[in-house]
């Protein structure tokens, strides 16, 4: 069996990182490829060196200038890769311009497709991962699904029983691996984690001026990794001037594993990112989440996020107040997302 694993992005790489040594640990051959969708060091080569991932087959090194030309210049080199590779399946995670681009790559040249991270699903179908995920869902010839209410979703929509399989979330497998290699202790300490990329968030001057000005009211220590470009929306449209007598603290992105031991730490998790949601929940944190998209609601109905859109003293008041309500569950499987995905790739594509 050769199976191509198509990755792009920072939680691309995170959830890779087990079913590759999964795949190697049962000999299965597995040409990884790298759209370049994070082409910065701090976002890309970075996790390649800290999860010990092998360094791509492919490096397509596309500019990530906009969902468009991103999408068709990466569907036009994917499809040259399966074509010289012939894979016996393609894989891709999540919502991201690189999966959609693999699924329909594979799809046009009829190579079974797997969508790890299916289901998912919010009311507003023109934000630009609900479209990724939903096209991907639907060229899928098998779908792995986080949570059980993924599964329910899929079948509502009609999607065949026999491809749908709950596996469980890859990002708990690797965080549960992660604080248990680092001696990783998660506790309420006295800071907040901020992280804010999302496209409707940091390219609406409004909205971003907005959450900032609801962050600054708080008046309590927030910790903020900032992605590349909302630190350059930030600069466009004036917020390092709100943030000089703050408590929000600016440093550059993490590595995965200095941004679980900095989430391990934080009092509150702050983000409108759908991963970051799941890990605080993982780490026992509430979540304030900084964007009206309801991705993940069991978290939400176990008491533990809450969503808000850009209202300054709503943000301020949620940070300041928001606990739990409710006791913590498991919601993303029981840690072996990455095996179960693996036995459904043998199950189907193995000779």
């Amino acid at each position: 069996m050769k199976i191509c694993s198509v990755v792009g992005t920072r939680p691309n790489f995170v959830k890779e990182y087990l079913v590759n040594q999964e795949l190697k640990r049962r000999g299965i051959r597995e040409i990884l490829i790298h759209t370049g969708q994070h082409h910065d060091y701090e976002m890309s080569q970075a996790f390649f060196e800290c999860f010990d991932l092998p360094s791509p087959d492919y490096h397509l090194q596309i500019a990530n200038s906009d969902g468009l030309s991103f999408g068709a210049r990466a569907i036009l080199e994917l499809g040259a890769v399966f074509l010289a590779e012939k894979p016996d399946c393609v894989a891709s995670y999540g919502d991201v311009n690189s999966t959609m681009s693999a699924a329909i790559a594979a799809s046009k040249l009829r190579i079974p497709f797997a969508h790890v991270e299916g289901g998912i699903r919010a009311a507003d179908r023109y934000n630009p991962e609900e479209i990724n995920r939903r096209v991907s869902d639907v060229l899928a010839d098998v779908i792995f699904c986080c949570t059980k209410t993924d599964v329910v979703n899929l079948e509502r929509e009609g999607y065949e029983p026999d491809r749908i399989e709950f596996s469980g979330d890859l990002m708990k497998d690797a965080l549960l691996m992660t604080l248990k290699k680092y001696d990783i202790q998660p506790f309420r300490g006295d800071y907040h984690v901020l992280t804010l990329h999302r496209q409707e968030n940091v390219t609406d001057g409004v909205r971003l001026r907005a959450i900032m000005e609801g962050l600054v009211k708080t008046e309590q220590r927030i910790v903020f990794p900032v992605h590349p470009r909302t630190l350059q929306c930030m600069r466009n449209f004036g917020v390092m001037e709100m943030l000089r007598k703050s408590q929000i603290e600016l440093c550059k992105p993490m590595g995965y594993v200095d941004f679980v031991r900095l989430a391990a730490g934080a009092d509150k998790i702050l983000t409108d990112s759908g991963g970051v949601r799941r890990e605080a929940y993982l780490l026992r944190k509430p979540c304030i989440v900084l964007i009206e998209l309801s991705w993940f609601p069991e978290i939400s109905q176990a008491g533990w996020k809450v969503l808000t859109g850009p209202e300054p003293d709503r943000i301020a008041q949620l940070v300041r107040n928001f606990e739990p309500i409710g006791p913590h569950q498991e919601l993303f499987g029981d840690g072996t997302a990455h095996q179960k995905i693996v036995d459904g790739l043998l199950k189907r594509y193995a000779e």
